[in-house]
Order: C-alpha cells, then structure tokens, then sequence
C-alpha cells in the first residue's frame, strides 16, 4: 500500500511528513472506503468524451459585455477566462449565445447602441423589449478559435425579423465558426405549445428551416442546426422522440444535436438544504427526466448528439430571498455534475453566463450587481478540464466507492485506450468553519495498473469549506480579475506521489475533491 514516499510539486514546500496524500486539516471522524480497480475496463464505459464538452452560454444583452470591456476593447479577461479551460483539453470553445430575451427580442439595422437593455444596467428581459441593432453582432469578433451556437427568435409568428437577424449574426460568424443554429429558445414556454403538440413545434420548425436555407445558403449543408432547447422542469411532453417521429426524421440529417436546459432548482436557504441540494444522489434522479431523450437518440440516431446547451446551479427569479450559491458547495456539486453527465451520454454542457446573475463563473465588467470579478462556479471548470485531458481518447466510469448511502462521497475514472488514466474523488459532505474540527475520508484504491511509477495530486478545495467565496484554488491556483483570468499559484497544495505497488491511499477532506494522476 502506497502512503508515503511524496514529493511536492514545487521545491519551495520543505515539509510533507506525516501528510497522506492530501493535507487533511483535521478530522473529527475516521472514515475509509476501498475502490476496487478492475484489470479490464468497466463494461459501462462512456464513449469518448470530446474535448471541447465543457462550454459557456452568454444571455443575449451579457454576450456583448463578456466580449467587450468597459473601453469598448475586447474583453481580454473573458478570453482568458476561457483559454484557462480549453489549454488544457485541447478542445475548440463552443460558446452559445441566445435565450428567452433574445427568443423575445426584434433586430432593428437602424439602431446605433447594440442593445436597448445594456446588461450593466439591466437584467434579461424575460417579457420582450429587446433590440439589438449591427454592432451586437461585433461580439461574435472577439472570440478566436471559437465556434458558436447561434441562437435565432422562433417566437414570432413571422419570419421576418428572424431572417434579419440571422443575416446580421452570420455575417460575423461566418459558417465556418458556426457550430449549430438554434431556432428559439424553451418553446415549451410558447403560448401556441400545448401537451403533445410535437407535430406542430416541429411544422414551425421545420418551416422556420426552410426560409433560413433560402435566405443563407451556407446553412443548407449537413449538421447545421440545433433543435428543441426544452426548459428545466418541460412538463408539455416535448421529447426528442416525439419530435423525430413527427416528422422531424425527415431533416435529421441537418440536425446536429437535440438541446435540453438544466438547473439544480430555485436555490437552497439553509445550510441543511445546501446539502441536499448537492448530493449526488439529487443529481443523479434529476437527470432521469433526460436520460430517455438520450437513450432514444443513441438508439434511432446515433449521429445526433445530446447537449445541456444552458446549465446552472440556480435557476433563481423565483421564490424569493437570499440563496446559498457560488461558493466551494456548488463548485463541487458542478464537478460531479459535469463527470456523472459524461457517464449517461451527455455530449457537452454549456453553462450560463448572465451578467448580473449569481449564477456566473466569472462577471466581465462592473455592473449594478458589482464589479468584475470570478466567481466559485468557475473552479469546476480547470478540474473538469484536466480531467478530461488532451488527445479525445478520454472514457468515462463512475467507480464503486463501496458505500454511498449518504450520496456525498463519489468516485469516477478516466481511462485511455482502456487503461486508467486518471480518477476524481469527491467528498460532498458539507463543512463549515462553524462545524468544529474538518472530517475527512481516507479511500485506499486497491489494483492500480502498474505502469504508473508516479501519481500527481491535485486538489479542489477553500480553508473556509463549504461556503467560502474566496480563497477557493484548484491544484493551487487561483484565477481573479486581478490577474486579468491568468491562473497563479497562490498555494502549494499539489503532491508528486512515488508507487511502488498496485494500492495507494489517499485522503479527502469533507466539501473538497481531489484528482489524481496516474
């Protein structure tokens, strides 16, 4: 069994004796489990996960703010931001760009400010009012190497203003950066959408389709288009199913990937309710509403893919009061919702980006909500992405921590060319400062593949624990505005352990997640 022999990644820490392979700050609770690594990979092995899974969706008016700063230059801290993810899988960023304000919004050429509700000074309007005039399309500029989910009003019952708009975003876009094009937004929420009526969702749709080919031929090819965006809780009975067996088969082939949107819910209060709320076992039964629209596609069109296209911890707007979120809590709780959703077939998830919301990975200019600045959220997505890694050979398997009966202690692997590569291990259970004496849970993994002479550790964590805004670093890093969304290595929290057999032990702090490295 492998306890000891540690090296620190970096020379200047002197010390690691006595240290398990993670600085456990304390204990008040002896927990172990044992993970049992088998010689071949597990029989439910995801498909390869593709590099560029983990994305970013901007609301309508934000788009323009993530893209320029307050000088009107681009956004240098926004680029960054997301460089931070995609350095590490070697992936293309796939940015969405859309929702209920644009789905609700009118394009007028004639106007000169790019937006009528400026995201500094507004919130989205959920109610229709938005314009956005030729210099709201700019923002598609300032994003190299991007693609783009372009999303286009279905709402109105004429065509018009969609082809305008359309023309206006393609001609910064360009079909070569475009990824799909996404005809409205949460059409559940459409006054015309009843119980049961795919057939005629996809009659507008597919009308809606015929017009935008005529009108831009680049988007007549093979793949161009996105299709449903269904709302968190759709309770119409839109299903990737009924949509294909009425009538939507017969344009599959121009479809690139069927959209549904997630959140955790309308925010928890209560410490208590901050627990359940991240809970693998709350995540896991939330995403049984979406598996059957997976599960379908990978069976009747395998070349369809299925996308989160708009994702976040809280959906908030209602049920009023102070919430806990964006804090270590929710980061983890992104972690192992992003790593369960490669395990059931989601192909990417795209998370929401609206200025003035608390549900952002970062804020890129001041705004009435306060000024620029990274949030909690954003610390997921460096860990997501190294778990990942680079080459798109990465398969994914939840492992078997032999007891979970509380759904806060999860463990997942990531293997290559069918050898494990790399594990994640999370302890969801919530700390405080206030709770006394920080628990932990030793997980000895027994079976590692002996090709590895070496593992790296790296950590997810915040010395406040579960709440903690600040002071949150992954391997030790910590991204601010500050530093303009460069990561530094603020803490020396990282271990080069030495194997020398097939078990290692390692220790996880509660509200905390570590990867390692093999």
């Amino acid at each position: 069994m492998i306890i000891a022999t540690m090296t620190p990644c970096f020379n200047t820490m002197a010390v690691v004796a006595a240290i398990l392979a993670v600085a456990a700050q304390g204990s008040c609770q002896q927990n172990t489990r044992t993970i049992t690594i088998q010689a071949t990979p597990p029989s439910d092995l995801s498909k390869k996960i593709d590099p560029s899974f983990t994305g970013f969706a901007f609301e309508e008016s934000s788009f323009y703010n993530y893209s320029f700063d307050a000088e009107g230059k681009p956004n240098s801290f926004s680029q960054n931001m997301v460089n931070s993810i995609f350095s590490r899988t070697g992936g293309t960023p796939i940015l969405r760009v859309g929702g209920t304000s644009g789905d609700h919004g009118r394009y007028n050429p004639c106007q000169k400010s790019p937006t009528n509700f400026p995201a500094t000074k507004f919130g989205p309007q959920m109610d229709g009012g938005v314009t956005v005039g030729p210099s709201f399309f700019k923002a598609f500029d300032n994003w190299p190497g991007a693609k783009f989910i372009f999303m286009v009003p279905f709402l109105n019952t004429t065509h018009s203003n969609t082809l305008a708009w359309a023309k206006a975003g393609m001609k910064h876009i360009g079909n070569e950066n475009l990824y799909a094009l996404e005809i409205g937004n949460e059409p559940n929420f459409y006054s015309w959408i009843k119980t049961g009526h795919a057939a005629e969702y996809v009659k507008r749709y597919t009308n809606l389709q015929d017009e935008l080919k005529k009108s831009i031929p680049s988007l007549s090819g093979p793949k161009k288009f996105q299709v449903l965006d269904a709302a968190f809780g759709d309770s119409t009975g839109l299903t990737a199913q009924d949509l294909f067996e009425n009538g939507l088969s017969k344009v599959a082939s121009s479809i690139k990937q069927v959209a549904f949107h997630y959140y955790q819910g309308f925010g928890p209060k209560t410490l208590s309710d901050l627990q359940g709320w991240v809970r693998h076992s709350t995540t896991v039964n939330k995403m049984k509403n979406y598996t059957p629209h997976i599960e379908y596609l990978q069976k009747n069109h395998a070349d369809v893919d299925f996308a989160i296209t708009e994702a976040g911890y809280n959906i908030g707007g209602k049920k009023g009061g102070p919430t806990l979120d964006s804090n270590l809590a929710t980061a983890l709780w992104a972690v192992d919702f992003q790593l369960y959703c490669m395990t059931v077939g989601v192909n990417r998830v795209n998370w929401q980006q609206i200025l003035t919301a608390s549900l952002n990975m970062w804020r890129a200019v001041e705004s009435k909500a306060g000024p620029a600045t990274v949030s909690a959220n954003f610390y997921s997505q460096p860990f997501v992405a190294d778990f990942i890694s680079k080459g798109g050979n990465t398969q994914v398997a939840k492992l078997d921590v032999s007891d979970d009966s509380d759904g806060t202690l999860i463990a997942y692997g990531a293997y290559e060319s069918g050898k494990l590569a790399r594990i994640a291990l999370l302890n969801l259970n919530l700390w405080t400062t206030q709770n006394g004496t920080r628990s932990h849970v030793d997980f000895t993994l027994k079976g590692l593949p002996g090709t590895s002479k070496q593992a790296k550790v790296h950590h997810l964590t915040a010395p406040g624990g579960a709440l903690a805004k600040d002071e949150l670093t992954y391997a030790g890093l910590e991204w601010t505005k500050e530093s303009n969304g460069i990561g530094k290595q603020v803490r020396n929290d990282s271990r080069v352990l030495d194997l020398k057999g097939s078990d290692m032990t390692v220790r996880v702090n509660a509200t905390s997640a570590l990867l390692i490295v093999l």
